[in-house]
């Protein structure tokens, strides 16, 4: 049976992200003796065409789409994914094939009776597919009933019904992806974007407004450290990346896995940068920042979300306010650049506890590090957040949160709460919108052109912030703040 994957993220924001979840799975599709192809259309002019000629050229049997995400998860700047999805992928593969259609990914996982309807798909994944899509292909090719299928989504009558999800257990046997072999990395490396290595699977913790788990499962499912550090040099020794990034949820949980994987790669003397997608403020030590320095971390992001107690609760974090000012007090003492993500407006959130985050970050991170905000909690199936919508009667029933629909705190107006955020924005230069990775693309994209050409090894966005000297210069600042303020006087007079 001939296999067609095809991943449709097309978001490059901050970075362009490869697509490792499919490549996993066609690695282990080709290792169960399909004949696999894989089509990335992130770089694509024209994604329709490219689809349909890959389909004409290489005439599959099944068809699976790859979706990384629903939309952006930002209320200031909202921008729904799917529909791109169905128009540029999803119908040109209908025009052009009667294959079976499969659909999987981080997306589909969260809501797959509602994505599989909405973009009419024969099946969806939910969970991992290195199992599950293999299974699906074989009893496909020998006419059998898929129903018994873990983690399998299909039409029964008409009707979408689905299996428990099983969880891959032995990571370590599962075919490494090399994304290298399945897409043109040299794009990528072009946009600096870091090479993704998980070393785990699924989170332990319960935030409030996450679904992580959901995806991944609800506890650590730990690779080990030595086969980690094995892909790690298989990389380096296959293809030109300047960074490898660590994509799990929480890179020091558990701490000990993560001071193992330090020191295999301390020990190996591996010639590679790295950084790490999340650690964890409750598990950061003196120890921990040392090692990821002297295995060659040239940056980390940190998760905190809010610099108030009583948020930091009502997120559901399993840390105080205290372990983050520890964790801010050992990252700036030893040098380590940290993108710190702060998130506004969850339970409880109101002007006193917006104050409390800002006065916290003012206090406690050096002005060398990035604040990355991001704004409003958007509702999703299976977390907390949804549950306690449902309660408080935010959401009634039968509501379709597809689309996206926000949390709203009864305890500040979204005006308020967005003049508060964004004042301190314009004014702060270390301070970045999610929606200002699209304000800051040219720049960015010289940026990383210049970097991937010098081979540099140092966070881009160090750079990215030194924009805020331009726009103090030519007056932009004064310009973006006056606008401000008017809209929201404007908005305050229209709602007395």
């Amino acid at each position: 049976m001939k296999i067609l994957l095809i991943s449709s993220n097309r978001e490059r924001h901050p970075w362009p992200i490869p697509p490792v979840g499919a490549c996993y799975v066609a690695s282990n599709l080709e290792h169960s003796g399909f004949d696999v192809q894989v089509l990335d259309i992130l770089f694509s002019d024209n994604p329709s065409f490219e689809i349909r000629e890959k389909i004409r050229q290489f005439m599959p049997d099944l068809v699976g789409v790859s979706i990384r995400n629903i939309d952006n998860v930002d209320r200031q700047s909202p921008c729904f994914y799917l529909t791109d999805v169905k128009e540029d992928v999803i119908d040109p593969i209908r025009r052009m094939t009667s294959a079976p259609l499969v659909i999987g990914g981080a997306a589909v996982s969260i809501m797959p009776e509602r994505i599989m309807n909405f973009l009419a798909a024969d099946y969806a994944v939910c969970g991992e597919g290195e199992e599950t899509l293999p299974q699906l292909a074989r009893y496909l090719e020998l006419n059998s009933d898929v129903s018994s299928i873990a983690g399998l989504f299909y039409r029964n009558e008409g009707r979408v019904t689905g299996n428990p999800v099983k969880r891959i257990e032995d990571l370590d046997g599962l075919i490494l992806p090399r994304i290298y072999r399945w897409i043109d990395w040299k794009k990528y490396h072009l946009n600096y974007s870091p090479y993704p290595v998980q070393s785990k699977r699924g989170c332990e913790q319960k935030c409030s407004y996450c679904v992580y788990n959901r995806i991944e499962g609800n506890r650590y499912r730990l690779r080990d450290p030595e086969r980690i550090v094995d892909e790690i040099e298989d990389i380096v020794k296959n293809c030109k990346s300047q960074v490898i990034e660590f994509t799990d949820s929480t890179f020091n949980l558990p701490l000990e896995h993560a001071l193992d994987i330090c020191r295999e790669i301390i020990r190996r003397r591996i010639k590679v940068a790295f950084n790490t997608m999340g650690i964890n403020p409750g598990s950061v030590t003196e120890e921990l920042v040392a090692l990821m320095k002297e295995a060659n971390f040239i940056e980390v992001s940190c998760t905190p979300e809010s610099g108030s107690e009583r948020m930091l609760k009502a997120l559901g974090k399993n840390f105080a306010l205290a372990h983050v000012e520890r964790a801010a007090k050992f990252l700036s003492k030893a040098g380590m650049p940290v993108v710190w993500y702060f998130l506004f407006g969850g339970p409880g959130e109101d002007e006193s506890t917006i104050r409390e985050t800002f006065e916290f970050i003012e206090q406690n991170i050096v002005k060398q590090d990035l604040v990355f905000i991001t704004t409003g909690i958007r509702i999703l199936p299976g977390s907390p957040v949804y549950t306690y919508s449902q309660e408080i009667g935010q959401l009634p029933g039968g509501t379709d949160i597809l689309r996206p629909v926000w949390f709203q705190p009864e305890g500040i107006t979204m005006e308020t709460m967005l003049y508060m955020i964004n004042r301190e924005v314009i004014t702060h230069s270390n301070y970045i919108n999610l929606q200002d990775n699209t304000d800051e693309s040219a720049l960015a994209m010289i940026l990383k052109r210049v970097y991937s050409f010098l081979g540099l090894q140092k966070p881009i966005w160090s750079n990215v912030m030194r924009r805020d000297i331009i726009y103090r210069l030519t007056g932009y600042n004064r310009y973006r703040l006056w606008k401000l303020e008017k809209e929201y006087r404007d908005c305050s007079s229209l709602g007395q």
